[in-house]
């Protein structure tokens, strides 16, 4: 007698390349808008243009996301995610298990300023489209906000929580070490650094790196 696959096992391929389809229908379309969001402002981009630009209808746009602002928070999580799948929550992609399996604090520090260097030319046009939308657009605001919390919110668990006693300085709470890397680690920074002020990327990290060493290990 033959043997008849599973409708579970017959149907697993077509379900995988609907999915993947679906997965690399809405990479277009947050880059498309991430890149029509920075080059002409979230006002003036249309969900319609989002569409012409991605080459997909405009109702998959509103079936998808629904409005506007979470288009732009999706695209804004596409470019903070990079090569990575931006639904995976932040603290399980892989730099930041690399981060948290490493047991030396240098190399730790090191490694996250990597992180925003690898991040920051993503992001910074967007941030600043975002900020001068942010006054004239509440939804704007609010998400800006967001993006800050969630700035915070990473070196807190990774750098303050998520850390061995012992490894930072004697008397820094888990809260006061994310403050100190929100503070210093930040993409503006970098950038200032690097754009405004002519320094290598490298030497930039460096500069971030040395002074979190300094606050959070001590002489």
């Amino acid at each position: 007698m033959s043997s008849r696959p599973s409708d579970e096992h017959a149907a697993g391929p077509p379900e995988r390349s609907r999915r993947q389809r679906g997965s690399d229908t809405r990479q277009r379309v947050e880059e498309a808008a991430a890149a029509l969001f920075t080059r002409d402002g979230y006002t003036a981009t249309t969900m319609q243009a989002v569409a012409d630009e991605a080459g997909v209808h405009v109702q998959t746009i509103y079936l998808a996301y629904g409005n506007k602002p979470a288009l732009l928070a999706a695209c804004a999580a596409r470019l903070v995610a990079g090569s990575e799948d931006p639904q995976t929550h932040p603290g399980e992609r892989r730099w930041a298990r690399e981060l948290a399996a490493e047991p030396d604090p240098r190399r730790k520090l090191a490694r996250y300023v990597k992180q925003i260097g690898d991040v920051s030319p993503r992001i910074t046009p967007m941030l600043d489209v975002l900020r001068a939308t942010a006054s004239a657009e509440a939804d704007v605001a609010a998400f800006l906000e967001q993006m800050e919390r969630g700035r915070r919110e990473g070196p807190l668990q990774l750098l303050g929580l998520g850390v061995a006693p012992g490894t930072w300085r004697d008397g820094l709470s888990a809260e006061e070490v994310a403050d100190i890397v929100f503070a210093i680690a930040s993409p503006d920074t970098l950038r200032a650094l690097i754009n405004q002020c002519g320094w290598t990327r490298a030497a930039a990290e460096a500069l971030i790196r040395r002074s979190l060493e300094r606050e959070l290990l001590g002489p």
